[in-house]
């Protein structure tokens, strides 16, 4: 068995890292000093392809297979200096994209994919919650179900992209009689009644990746943004940490190998 990168992907490779010393390295020490989120970056990056590697074309993306993929975002990695930005654009493409592409209706694909894909939509991952940390399924936020829909209560904290989303995924209970296995998950769009979104903390690190509050109160979501049926929140959520997981840290591969060559 061959396992030498093809032509294609190294050339790839080449042009992930040139694209990011050029394009993604100016000011990151003030930018992480003031906390400021790089828009204008992540437009770029989202211009030039990388929020789009592992989603069909069909759907705004690349269309490319999973190693070269890897591969592209190990690059993005040595070659970017801001590891905020980076790992938000993990964030987004493995908790947000992923799971919307493995279990969303092909309305929703159609509907989320695109611009999330082109940078027009910002994602957040709505899991964590202030009394449910390392613990992740011992949820308080409540999904009711009424005509038509859901109504939405609760919060998520410490959650990545949350001040400046425009569509989230949100993980809430809809049965507290079946535990774990009651858990469903909606899709929240910014502007919708009762969906509010915190001003980014104060962090050590990672400052240029904004982390906020996700709150809920009395929210109605529509029916059709329910993701998956009800209860397969427990399903998303491990199969998209099982893509986060091993991707996002593809890019921390190549910022280490970066710094051992400074060293």
């Amino acid at each position: 068995m061959d396992f030498q990168w093809t032509e294609a992907q190294l050339k790839l490779r080449e042009q992930v890292v040139d694209f990011a010393r050029r394009e993604l390295n100016d000011d990151v020490i003030a930018r992480d000093h003031d906390s400021q989120f790089p828009r204008d970056l992540w437009d770029k990056c989202a211009r030039f392809g990388s929020l789009g590697l592992c989603v069909p074309e069909e759907y705004g993306g690349q269309g490319k297979d999973v190693l070269t993929t890897i591969l592209a975002m190990e690059a993005l990695g040595y070659g970017c200096k801001d590891n905020g930005l980076t790992g938000a654009l993990n964030g987004q493409m493995w908790s947000i994209q992923e799971p919307i592409l493995s279990f969303g209706t092909e309305a929703q694909k159609r509907k989320f994919l695109p611009g999330l894909c082109n940078g027009t939509l910002l994602g957040a991952h709505g899991m964590t919650e202030p009394e449910s940390g390392s613990d992740a399924f011992s949820l308080s936020t409540r999904a009711e179900k009424r005509q038509g829909g859901y109504i939405l209560n609760g919060s998520k904290i410490m959650i990545g992209l949350a001040p400046v989303c425009d569509v989230a995924l949100i993980f809430a209970t809809t049965d507290p009689s079946l535990g774990q296995w009651g858990i469903s998950v909606f899709l929240l769009e910014k502007g919708m009644h009762g969906f509010s979104m915190s001003k980014g903390w104060k962090k050590m690190g990672m400052r240029t990746n904004p982390t906020g509050e996700l709150t809920l109160e009395e929210c109605f979501v529509p029916e059709e943004n329910l993701l998956g049926p009800e209860g397969a929140g427990v399903s998303i959520f491990n199969a998209s940490m099982e893509w986060e997981r091993s991707f996002i840290f593809a890019s921390h591969v190549g910022a280490m190998e970066r710094q051992l060559e400074k060293a």
